[in-house]
């Protein structure tokens, strides 16, 4: 890479190593600085002295939105190198009170979950942070607040242009270079992996959330329709935040929008076979041998598949006793 180096850097989490970039030129940029970890600082350190460099002398930091194996270490180059910390509107909401927004997912998701079937005790259990994770953040104030169709200078001569990609987050971007025929995609697009897009409160006009309006956001719509923009992109190569480089982003595109076509339509069986049934008793049935510390994200699946449905016509959707049931038509 002209320029472009990834940093793989450990995390206390399941999701393994994340990638962090380093732009070299006339000025040092990072994308994506990993989690407020010790370890994780130590391999950033260790990876930006292999390229002659050393944290301070960060510029900028950008954000690929708004998960903390992403940002959490942002305010700590922020204090110590002087570093602006860019991101996404939606993201910079919610990077700066990542606790706060943590408690209205809680207060909103533990009852939504129940209603789609989900047990109360699964549900509180579930929606909560746990308390190890509350430590790898710490919030930031973005320097600067970006919106989609913007250019970032991050020097030599190499601009980025903001793409905004709702869907796994909402203040998911790609970083993309025409120039350099390349995208940061993070958890956008991945190599062998098909992100989760996970439910999440739905952001207003503003970024932030209003609590007594909240809703959720249907992720994964959302996700296919900013899946399918990024063919409209004119790059070939994509940095993701996990894993290797995408060496044909648009045909991993292709495979990822067909995982999700075939999911939906297995979904389909599932409720044919079933009749009236929760989206928690789909779960059961998709992933039998799902741990339940891993129900939000498999209840995210299940219930983006069915939001998938819901928008061609083919459910029907009834609610008793506050529980939701789906119905094939």
């Amino acid at each position: 890479m002209d320029g472009i180096e990834r940093i793989e850097l450990p995390t206390p989490f399941g999701v393994g190593t994340v990638n962090c970039y380093a732009t070299c030129g006339d000025g040092l940029a990072l994308v994506d600085p990993g989690p407020d970890a010790e370890d994780t600082f130590e391999a950033l350190d260790a990876g930006l002295a292999d390229l002659g460099y050393d944290l301070a002398d960060v510029e900028r930091v950008l954000i690929t939105h708004e998960h903390m194996d992403h940002f959490g270490g942002a305010r700590r180059i922020q204090a110590d190198a002087g570093a602006d910390v860019l991101a996404h509107r939606v993201a910079a909401e919610r990077i700066a009170d990542p606790d706060g927004h943590f408690d209205r997912e809680q207060a909103f998701f533990a009852p939504f979950l129940v209603s789609m079937g989900v047990p109360e005790e699964v549900a509180e259990a579930v929606t909560g942070l746990p308390e190890p994770y509350a430590k790898f953040h710490e919030p930031v104030d973005a320097d600067r607040v970006l919106e989609d169709g913007d250019v970032v200078d991050v020097g030599g001569d190499r601009a980025l242009e903001v793409v905004h990609v709702p869907g796994h987050a909402p203040g998911q971007v790609c970083f993309a270079s025409t120039g350099d025929d390349l995208a940061f995609t993070a958890d956008h697009v991945l190599m062998d992996i098909t992100p989760n897009p996970l439910l999440t409160l739905a952001p207003d006009g503003k970024g932030d959330v209003a609590p007594a309006d909240a809703e959720r956001t249907r992720s994964l719509p959302q996700y296919m329709d900013s899946l399918a923009r990024v063919l409209d992109v004119d790059v070939s190569r994509g940095y993701g935040g996990h894993r290797e480089t995408i060496e044909d982003l648009h045909g991993r595109v292709r495979e990822t929008i067909d995982h999700h076509e075939e999911r939906k339509e297995h979904v389909a069986e599932l409720l044919a076979a079933a009749g009236p049934t929760t989206a928690y008793d789909v779960m059961g049935e998709l992933f039998p041998n799902l741990p339940t510390t891993e129900t939000f994200a498999g209840m995210s699946e299940v219930i983006g598949h069915l939001d998938l449905l819901e928008d061609e016509a083919r459910v029907e959707i009834d609610e008793e006793d506050g529980e939701v049931r789906y119905r094939l038509r």
